[in-house]
């Protein structure tokens, strides 16, 4: 076990060690970080960084401490190694770029002080030459693997915050290389010129900050990567560089000063004016993309860099790592869990449909797990996300943690959700997964993009499941690889009236009570809107109507309203299987998500449907109120209690339910398209393309 420090306690610091420890952990050394070095202003993305390394270290076996930037020792440092509990065996290695001997002879003796024993200095100016920052603490060395170009080339623009001092100018320009056809770009950024960029009108560049991705990661969706501005943004965009030409790609100096160009690395001087910029690639560098790239990796410079020199130096046998060239790829659905359990059900029925000789398996959250397994797929659980954890996003690195595990090198990834979390950007990258995102829309007015749309480009396809009516299915702005197909929606077979009556009769005797007249209302367990007093005032109808018996329908695991079980004439059921229920209802009062009213629909039940209207949601209002012009539905407003009494009356009645039953068996409704979903999942329709 290698334990990784740094000579001092800094971002600087910290970004070292977090990139060392990813550079030797993908060479299959087991790395180690302290977890009390950590400072507690820790950032969003070092926190996912630090996670797979952080650890307590009582009761380790630490067999090798490894020092970086050991020119810069402070007495904070020095003081920890006294408090290290290292065997009398192991070993410590100091790695730094010393001015002259003596400040080389100085950190040797200070070391050896601090931790009683006697380190290996390595000089990296000796061992592989000065770095871009001259003073860089992180080694900037690569594994050298060389991949030929992706078509089109894949480039990334470098801007400092200098760059956006007026973006008037930069983002029209970066707007049109964004167009380029030759190419396929991403921008790197400072956070804040990240959030000026999807602010403005140009929201649809693809656009990275500077720490949301591990250079290794980012590199190898990389072909070539260009510099803009005064200088190179740190020893983190600086690894970038390395690792891109480490791969067979092309670094491209375009900074004012040709900071890069100066260092004797094998980088392209190219202009750095953008619009000059993109001429000089078209003409000259993307034609020549593979040889220049192949030339690179025979450049003395860079053969120095090269990983397994450091890994030599530091003493570390080449570690074995497992071959998983032979097993099959793996497709792995992941649901996000909403306000009810829309996204497992949708992804439930895709995966049936996917047929490639192969299980998909699942990564749910809690309320989703028994659903998913009890469709006959494994399931991986996660963790829900609480208000008593520490960090808003503490479970989702969780589950980052857990879908690395079980997701290897080209797996397919299927994610049903809303917003693109952390967890499933960072997988998709380091394990270059084929990934699909499913994204139902019809938002709300002003939320038609949602906050991770500028993550669309992770994704080789996006699968837009369609509304049963066209006035709904309006074009999607924002993102690229769209993929409309038909309403993806749960299809029993036919009921007769027989059956029904059967079914009806079952579950009398199940519930040990008699009835006339079923009213099944599924209107959520309070998670987006309040509909405890609907619930009550359907409860107190019901039970002032002999024979009639309402059956609350909740999620398992849902909260029960508050005296809801009191009325002799209504039960709490908990089930997942509400469609059998209503099904063989007289009256059925809904909600309208996506997949209840469309199940509903498509199975002629005669429905009251109240629109939930949270901000996060889609737009259940236009979906019933297309329903309701063409006669198949009854729509009520959340506050309409007066009219949700008199239509339920008049369903009681059967004066609706009749009139309703007749539309809806006369109606045409779009094919399904969960096979055409299915299809897109195993590549049969998507194009590939984008920087992803």
């Amino acid at each position: 076990m290698i334990l990784i420090e740094a000579g001092e306690i800094s971002e600087r610091g910290m970004d070292a060690k977090l990139i060392v420890a990813d550079q030797l952990s993908r060479l299959g050394h087991r790395v180690v970080l302290d977890d009390r070095t950590l400072p507690p202003d820790l950032g969003r993305h070092h926190a996912y960084e630090a996670a797979p390394f952080a650890a307590d270290l009582s009761g380790l076996a630490l067999d090798h401490l490894l020092m970086l930037g050991a020119e810069t020792l402070t007495d904070e440092i020095l003081l920890r190694l006294r408090t290290l509990d290292l065997a009398p065996d192991a070993r410590m290695t100091a790695l730094g770029r010393f001015g002259d001997v003596q400040a080389r002879i100085s950190a040797q003796s200070r070391l050896a002080f601090a931790a009683c024993r006697e380190p290996d200095i390595i000089d990296l100016n000796e061992l592989i030459g000065p770095g871009f920052p001259d003073r860089a603490m992180t080694p900037l060395c690569t594994r050298i693997a060389h991949r030929d170009p992706a078509r089109p080339p894949r480039l990334a623009l470098v801007l400092t915050q200098e760059c956006f001092e007026d973006p008037s100018i930069l983002l029209p320009d970066l707007a049109v290389m964004d167009a380029m056809p030759d190419y396929s770009l991403v921008v790197i950024a400072p956070g804040q010129a990240k959030t000026q960029i999807m602010q403005s009108a140009w929201s649809g560049l693809r656009v990275l900050n500077f720490s949301e991705l591990m250079p290794t990661a980012l590199a190898r969706r990389l072909d070539a990567v260009a510099f803009l501005g005064d200088a190179v943004p740190g020893e983190r965009m600086a690894t970038l560089a390395i690792e891109v030409l480490g791969r067979g790609g092309v670094v491209l100096d375009a900074t004012g000063p040709g900071i890069l160009a100066g260092a004797g690395a094998p980088i392209v001087r190219v202009p750095a004016a953008l619009a000059a910029l993109d001429a000089h690639l078209r003409r000259l560098v993307l034609p020549n993309l593979a040889e220049i790239g192949r030339r690179n990796l025979q450049d003395d410079w860079l053969v120095r860099r090269d990983l397994k020199h450091l890994e030599r130096a530091l003493g570390l046998e080449p570690a074995r790592r497992d071959s998983v060239t032979d097993q099959p790829r793996r497709t792995l659905f992941f649901p996000t869990n909403g306000v009810g359990l829309g996204h497992a059900r949708r992804a439930v029925l895709v995966a049936g449909e996917v047929q490639r000789g192969e299980q998909p398996v699942f990564a749910a959250f809690p309320s989703c797990v028994d659903l998913v397994r009890q469709s006959g797929f494994p399931c991986l659980p996660l963790v829900q996300r609480s208000d008593r954890q520490p960090q808003e996003h503490a479970n989702d690195i969780l589950t980052w943690l857990r879908l690395r595990r079980v997701l290897r090198r080209g797996d397919r990834l299927v994610f049903d959700g809303g917003y693109v979390f952390d967890s499933v950007h960072r997988v998709i990258h380091e394990r270059d997964l084929d990934a699909v995102w499913i994204r139902r829309g019809l938002f709300q007015p002003g939320a038609g993009t949602p906050a991770s749309a500028d993550r669309a480009s992770d994704f080789r396809a996006v699968i837009v499941p369609s509304e049963a009516f066209d006035e709904l299915n309006a074009p999607v702005t924002g993102l690229q690889r769209v993929h409309r197909v038909g309403p993806i929606v749960d299809l029993a077979d036919p009921m007769g009236a027989d059956e029904r009556e059967t079914r009806r009769s079952e579950l009398s005797r199940q519930l040990g009570r008699g009835f006339d007249q079923l009213v099944v209302s599924m209107l959520g367990a309070g998670v987006a809107a309040d509909r405890s007093a609907q619930l009550q005032l359907i409860a107190a109808l019901c039970d002032g109507q002999p024979g009639c018996l309402h059956l609350a329908i909740i999620w398992p695991g849902g909260a029960v309203p508050p005296g809801l079980s009191r009325w002799p004439s209504t039960r709490v059921v908990q089930t997942r299987h509400a469609l059998a229920l209503c099904r063989i209802a007289d009256a059925v009062v809904s909600a309208a998500g996506y997949n209840s009213f469309h199940e509903l629909l498509y199975h002629r039940v005669p429905a009251i449907f109240i629109p939930q209207m949270a901000p996060f949601m889609d737009d259940q209002e236009r979906r019933t109120r297309a329903a309701a012009d063409r006669g198949l539905a009854v729509t009520v407003g959340a506050d309409e209690f007066l009219q949700l009494e008199r239509e339920l009356v008049t369903f009681l009645r059967g004066e609706t339910a009749g009139r309703l039953a007749q539309a809806l068996a006369s109606v045409t409704l779009p094919a399904p398209g969960t096979r055409d979903a299915a299809r897109i999942v195993c590549g049969d329709d998507a194009e590939a393309g984008g920087w992803a």
